[in-house]
């Protein structure tokens, strides 16, 4: 209970609900007793990263065979660049080559996005349950 009016400063009565100078609410709970709540940051941090592991392994393995999907493309465009032009207008180890290295890039791509749109998923529902709590 206040002594004073934190309006005011008129001294007020031990029992006294309102100021009786300008009828101003007394304080009933001491500040130092008041329950803050956690910063919003800590209220997730103990679930954060443990939901859906599955999920999680998924998207990992799918950035590693990207890497290695791109990086396969590459060294397969590398080797078609070797074969000979047979001539008559059919195309050549040149063509052969970037063909085979866009394809594999392209499929890597994929891989990659697919990865990451698992993560956007799992990170619209984490932040999802962080708006509801």
């Amino acid at each position: 209970m206040a002594n004073f009016c934190n309006s005011c400063a008129t001294p007020l009565d031990p029992a006294a609900k309102f100021c009786g100078a300008c009828g101003t609410v007394v304080e009933t709970t001491p500040p130092s007793i008041a329950v803050q709540p956690p910063p919003r940051s800590q209220v997730f941090s103990h679930t954060q990263g443990r939901r859906y592991p599955a999920l999680r392994i998924i998207a990992v393995i799918l950035k590693v065979l990207a890497a290695l999907t791109a990086i396969g493309g590459v060294l397969s465009g590398i080797a078609a660049g070797s074969i000979p032009t047979p001539g008559f207008g059919v195309p050549g180890g040149g063509a052969i080559a970037l063909l085979v290295i866009l394809g594999g890039l392209g499929y890597a791509l994929f891989l990659w996005a697919s990865a990451e749109m698992i993560n956007v998923v799992l990170d619209i529902e984490e932040n999802t349950r962080r708006a509801a709590g």
